[in-house]
């Protein structure tokens, strides 16, 4: 998937949406599953990002500290914008069947506790639950130019601010779990421990991780905080290995009913990559490795950070990422509503094997290396994508069996570098990072 930044491109990928820009506040409707033959709606929520309570106040709540408390009052943008967005949410919750809001990250404008404050005092003005994620600017705490904490624990801040909330949480939504949001976890990057904000929760039959991506190192510049990328933290009890787990393990996965919520997206848009404002082309192909044996389960991932509408397949259409642009631009706020379909059941669910996994061996190699069999079905497909999405290569997989246990490639007439193997049939999907050296 590539994208050229041109305002045709964002017209033409639904980056831009002048018809929401009109409405007054700015809200954008989606259905989810709609098209699939036999779906039934289920149930609408809200989703809403970067909130930014805070930003443009050199020192937000007590003088000085930022570890402080908020003010009486705020009279700025953002914390206007945010009321104007709960009030209608407020007053449209029956005839809209709002049930709860996701808001996915930068809650404020830099960590502050007095920001967090300030930002639950709105929001517990909703008239239903909500659930917040961390972004990038609430990882370390700082009074701009003038004092910052000694490490990122934005991530302690928001989970003594926000207890009360997550806990009502638990009473409202089925198996409500804190996953590590509540458990120090050990960053090989910083040598400290941090409480990575990972959990989930499920409603009405569909299933909601809500991710942390941020990094916690400094940024390398003469700025406070940390900065705009995401980071997979494939790592002992990090965000990509507890994601990894939770979807092999979840009994109650069905077909389309997996949400995503996070700060940043997932993308190969090569602008946003060299921008530094996401995960690069490395984490992004081991991400889509992992995420491909449960394409038929995924359906939806919400992000916010870039500050624009955007909405795009995966590679390999593994799910739908759908981004906003942030609240606290729009004069009367912005955010979306995503109206849930219930998708029925079909044969495509995942069905586990003995080796449900696609190994190469050898990994890296030279561009000759071989699979097992056993994994595959005989009608099975190849295909090969270059680090950027495009699909080189595609041949069924029976004409490389070389013998009854193996099927051997010759890729050795590739460039040098990192691809990705894909190799599925109507049922089954496997991927592997491949690496020609």
């Amino acid at each position: 998937m590539k994208f050229y930044f041109t305002l045709f491109n964002l017209f033409c990928f639904g980056i831009l949406y002048t018809s929401s820009l009109a409405q007054n506040p700015s809200v954008e409707e989606i259905n989810i599953n709609k098209e699939i033959p036999g779906s039934t709606y289920k149930f609408s929520f809200v989703h809403i990002s970067d909130l930014h309570i805070g930003e443009g106040i050199a020192d937000y709540g007590t003088p000085g500290f930022y570890n402080d408390t908020m003010p009486t009052s705020d009279s700025s943008n953002p914390a206007i914008r945010l009321q104007k967005a709960v009030d209608w949410i407020n007053a449209h919750e029956l005839d809209k069947n709002i049930k709860f809001v996701l808001i996915s990250g930068d809650l404020t404008g830099s960590a502050e506790k007095s920001e967090f404050e300030m930002c639950k005092k709105i929001l517990d003005n909703l008239n239903m639950p909500y659930v917040p994620v961390i972004g990038n600017h609430d990882i370390w705490p700082y009074i701009k130019y003038q004092v910052e904490a000694p490490y990122a624990y934005g991530d302690s801040v928001m989970n003594e601010v926000f207890e009360s909330r997550y806990n009502a949480n638990k009473l409202f939504f089925t198996n409500w779990d804190d996953g590590e949001r509540l458990t120090r976890t050990f960053n090989p990057e910083t040598g400290l421990e941090h409480y990575l904000q990972n959990f989930s929760f499920e409603y009405d039959g569909f299933i909601f991780y809500g991710l942390d991506f941020n990094p916690r190192y400094h940024v390398n510049k003469a700025e406070p905080g940390i900065g705009p990328e995401a980071q997979l933290m494939d790592w002992t009890n990090g965000t990509f290995r507890w994601l990894s787990n939770k979807l092999a393990t979840n009994p109650n996965k069905k077909n389309k009913n997996v949400f995503f919520f996070s700060h940043h997206p997932a993308t190969d848009n090569l602008l946003f990559v060299l921008s530094g404002f996401v995960f690069d082309f490395d984490e992004y192909n081991k991400l889509i490795t992992m995420l491909t044996p449960y394409k038929p389960n995924l359906a939806l991932w919400l992000a916010g950070h870039i500050h624009i509408d955007y909405d795009y397949l995966l590679t390999n259409g593994i799910m739908r990422v759908r981004g906003i642009a942030a609240n606290k631009d729009a004069t009367n706020g912005k955010f979306e509503i995503i109206n849930v379909y219930a998708a029925p059941e079909t044969t495509t669910a995942i069905i586990q094997k003995s080796n449900p996994t696609l190994h190469i061996f050898p990994n890296p190699n030279n561009g000759k290396f071989s699979v097992s069999a056993e994994v595959f079905s005989p009608k099975s497909t190849l295909r090969l994508y270059d680090v950027v999405g495009n699909l080189i290569f595609e041949k069924p997989i029976q004409s490389y069996l070389s013998k009854e246990e193996q099927y051997t490639f010759d890729f050795s007439s590739l460039p040098k570098g990192s691809y990705l193997l894909n190799i599925s049939d109507a049922k089954l999907t496997y991927s592997e990072h491949l690496v020609l050296q």
